[in-house]
């Protein structure tokens, strides 16, 4: 191969990509520790969620191709943390995670980290990859490229080349992006063809998780400087960032992470917003011939593990109890800030100074000045425009409401704010505290709109009740999928393109993404985090259930979402997030209810009262599986607006996290449970990470207060 430095194409000239007669477009998932994290400046990482849900929707999605990079520190094992998840793999290393995800994965597969000599790679082609990215080894060691070149062919090896900005250009970093090396990228980038790369992947760390769209004069030089496919990545906030990398930069792929899973259809919205600015990409398909949406379970083999959590919980001696489940138990540790333990139900990680995702996330919004807020604000605006019905032959939106306090604030902002005519849409899951159901009806009136509630039948709901109870160690599953679906099939079915939601749970909880990514609904967020990996195809046949009698729970078609470009939007991300606040509007100007008893197992009394048992029993099946509650979900929450201190937090959590609540002899009598059959199933599912026995009953280790 010819070895030139070629000129960098000037500013609106059009540059020729090299690798190929097609450009492709392609999906980057961050692997830490068996999770998928957000990445933002090779530093922050948010977790996102198991790689399995993932990579199916991109199978759904025909994608081009798909790299999968293990940034994983340490020596610390790979863990989807979850046992009530329905997606799972065996062993704890890097290998098995990636034999999981090639079953699932049906696109070219490169994959990445941690790779040191020819056998890892061997491994790694072994285990499902296609192609095998090099980098800090390659650089440390050359001729690694070469062996590896000449032993499994150029079209398997990837130079990873990771760029930092300097005053003068660009800088080659490895181990991460935390070493520097003195290495000008395009001059790498041409001994990495020299010695037998077939592709390179060049990421820029300064737009990592920027948003701000790729670094163009970057790409434009190493890919001038190659003739093999530079594939491009690093700072793509929206579709239309993808196209320039190709047209303009000479990119033969442009790459992303984190847009990826943002938003519904990111792909084929991404793809279809490039073809029409000429990238002359493979055509858009929606839907895969090998992997349906709705996953379809192997009922053998389910219910052999329904029938193993139950043959376990008739014994005397629990499972958690026995030594190979204390030998998996790693030592808890509490966000320094707040009182989030490492083992929660909500997916977090921890910086070096102790503090939880959810924390930083939270300091981050208080930095946004009241002049950001109005700017959101203006942008939906703008975006509401796009969907507003003109001839009044619909209504402007759907409201997904439950009658609660943000159920309230969120009409409020949708109709006096927007000036929005929504249609209410209430998914009825039988749970209602008395308080809770007045509040739900009186929103009618007190708005002045129209208000479509969907009721399943309480016999299925019982069934589901117990099912998701045994199966997953919560029997809200019907609800919290629930609330995610109906809402949306309403939309869909009266074509109604927009749907509008409250806060972003995991955003607030444990600062999942960031306030600039503008999460909205996806399938994937709702099978993997609402349903745990549990559609409704699931349930058919159990306890005789049929897939009429689960119709509600049944999502609208890809195709058409697509079509109809149904977007569900997070208020939160928009207008500033504070409930505290958000109860004194509702409460003087709409007459919103409170309730007047407290709660068994939370000092707030504004909070789910469309379902008794969410601070209930719900609850306390949290508790049971993660050994904290909705104490420490609120007491996190008012520490961080500035509410109360760190201490009288701790003094809160202990008081009302281990209380059994009174809910839960209303829900055995509608189930028709014993309390003792309730405990015994409750108990298979405590993490061992988490509880032990001791001298007959559970221990957990807990978070105390510092003595002066």
């Amino acid at each position: 191969m010819t070895e030139r430095l070629a000129p960098p194409a000037l500013a609106g000239q059009r540059a020729k990509p090299n690798g190929g007669p097609h450009p492709r477009l392609v999906p980057v998932l961050l692997l830490k520790h068996g999770v998928i994290v957000r990445s933002q400046l090779f530093k922050v990482h948010q977790v996102i969620g198991n790689p399995l849900s993932s990579v199916e929707r991109f199978s759904h999605w025909n994608v081009d191709e798909l790299v999968v990079l293990d940034i994983s520190r340490g020596s610390e094992g790979h863990d989807l943390r979850r046992d009530d998840l329905q997606q799972s793999y065996s062993g704890d290393g890097v290998l098995d995670v990636l034999r999981a995800i090639a079953d699932v994965c049906f696109m070219p597969l490169t994959f990445g980290g941690r790779v040191r000599s020819l056998s890892d790679i061997e491994a790694r082609l072994a285990a499902g990859a296609d192609k095998v990215t090099l980098n800090t080894a390659a650089f440390e060691d050359p001729d690694l490229l070469t062996q590896a070149a000449k032993r499994f062919g150029s079209q398997c090896v990837v130079a990873s080349i990771d760029a930092a900005k300097t005053a003068d250009g660009w800088e080659v970093r490895v181990e991460g992006g935390r070493k520097e090396t003195g290495r000008d990228p395009a001059d790498w980038a041409r001994e990495t063809a020299r010695r037998g790369a077939g592709e390179i992947l060049l990421n820029s760390i300064d737009r990592d998780g920027s948003g701000q769209g790729y670094d163009l004069e970057l790409i434009r030089r190493v890919a001038a400087a190659v003739e093999i496919p530079v594939v491009a990545c690093g700072g793509v906030g929206s579709y239309e960032h993808f196209a320039p990398a190709i047209l303009d930069a000479g990119a033969a792929a442009a790459a992303a992470a984190n847009i990826f899973h943002f938003f519904e259809l990111s792909y084929p919205q991404a793809k279809r917003t490039a073809l029409d600015a000429g990238v002359p990409l493979r055509p858009l398909r929606l839907g895969s011939k090998y992997l349906p949406r709705e996953p379809s379970y192997d009922r053998a083999r389910e219910d052999a593990r329904l029938a193993e959590r139950l043959r376990q919980a008739r014994e005397e001696d629990y499972p958690a109890a026995r030594p190979e489940a204390a030998a998996k138990r790693r030592p808890i540790r509490w966000c320094s800030s707040c009182t989030y333990p490492s083992i929660s139900a909500a997916p977090m990680e921890f910086d070096d100074a102790g503090k939880c995702t959810g924390c930083q996330m939270a300091e981050v919004k208080d930095r946004i000045p009241a002049n950001e807020w109005t700017r959101r604000t203006e942008l939906l605006r703008a975006l509401v425009e796009r969907y507003r019905c003109r001839d009044g032959s619909r209504h402007d939106c759907v409201v997904a409401v439950s009658g609660g306090k943000d159920s309230y604030f969120q009409t409020h902002v949708v109709k006096e704010v927007l000036g929005l005519n929504p249609l209410l849409v209430t998914y009825d899951g039988n749970n209602w505290t008395d308080v809770g159901w007045r509040n739900m009806l009186r929103m009618r009136e007190a708005f002045d709109v129209d208000h479509l509630v969907v009721r399943p039948s309480v016999s299925t709901l019982k069934r589901l009740n117990r099912l998701a109870f045994q199966i997953m160690g919560d029997m809200n599953w019907h609800a919290h999928v629930g609330i995610m679906t109906v809402p949306m099939r309403v939309a869909a079915e009266r074509g109604i393109p927009l749907v509008f939601y409250g806060e972003h749970g995991y955003l607030d909880l444990c600062g999942q993404f960031s306030l600039d990514d503008f999460p909205e609904v996806t399938y994937r967020d709702r099978l993997e985090h609402f349903a745990r990996g549990y559609e409704w195809t699931y349930f058919v046949g159990r306890e005789g259930l049929t897939a009429q009698q689960l119709d509600t729970w049944k999502y609208p078609s890809d195709t058409r979402l697509l079509d109809l470009d149904l977007r569900g939007l997070f208020l939160g991300n928009y207008v500033h997030w504070e409930a505290n606040a958000h109860i004194a509007l509702v409460t003087e100007r709409y007459g919103f209810e409170i309730s007047e008893e407290p709660f068994d197992r939370t000092y707030r009394t504004m909070s789910n009262l469309d379902d008794m048992h969410e601070n209930g029993v719900h609850d306390y099946l949290k508790y049971i599986k993660f050994g904290y509650g909705r104490g420490t979900d609120h007491t996190c929450k008012d520490i961080r607006a500035g509410l109360m201190s760190r201490d009288e937090a701790i003094a809160l959590v202990n008081r009302y996290d281990p209380v059994k609540p009174r809910d839960l002899a209303r829900w055995l009598d509608y189930v028709g449970m014993t309390e003792e059959t309730f405990d015994r199933i409750a108990d298979t599912f405590r993490d061992p990470r988490v509880w032990r026995r001791e001298n007959g009953a559970w221990v957990r280790d807990r978070l105390e207060r510092q003595e002066p």
